[in-house]
């Protein structure tokens, strides 16, 4: 018996899930083409950020995202693909939480108390969200 990822999706108009579930799907084959163990909830809601992403176990299995509902069209697949990429840092053990000391692990340097806009996690994630959103739209058959 073959392993397949579980996804759940909740929240926002049925239109938005809709696309999300799209979206999300295509990422996971996309950016974690192995990965068959999975477990992600993404639920769209009232909130002040974009998205957040994160990792509720210490195997980096299993994830939550969360997406602000009502973004635009392409806000909304750009932010989901830029969440995406943080699953795939998480899930490949790139990008790891350290508690203890407020101190970041990225691949193997440490990084403590880095400012936002210096976060090499982040500058992936922004320089792939774009690329990433163009390709869906261009791979995608129900827009």
């Amino acid at each position: 018996m073959t392993k397949s990822n579980s996804i759940y999706f909740s929240g926002g108009k049925i239109a938005e899930r809709k696309l999300t579930e799209e979206c999300v799907t295509w990422c996971l084959k996309k950016l974690l083409p192995r990965f068959r163990t999975i477990n992600l909830k993404v639920r769209i809601k009232e909130m002040e950020d974009w998205g957040c992403c994160y990792k509720l176990d210490e195997k980096g299995r299993q994830f939550k995202i969360t997406i602000k509902k009502g973004l635009s069209l392409f806000d909304l697949i750009s932010t989901i693909c830029h969440e995406m990429v943080h699953l795939k840092q998480f899930a490949r053990k790139e990008l790891r939480w350290c508690n203890r000391n407020n101190n970041n692990m990225w691949k193997k340097s440490v990084h403590n108390n880095t400012p936002y806009d210096d976060q090499p996690w982040e500058k992936e994630a922004y320089r792939l969200e774009r690329r990433l959103a163009i390709e869906f739209f261009t791979s995608t058959s129900t827009l």
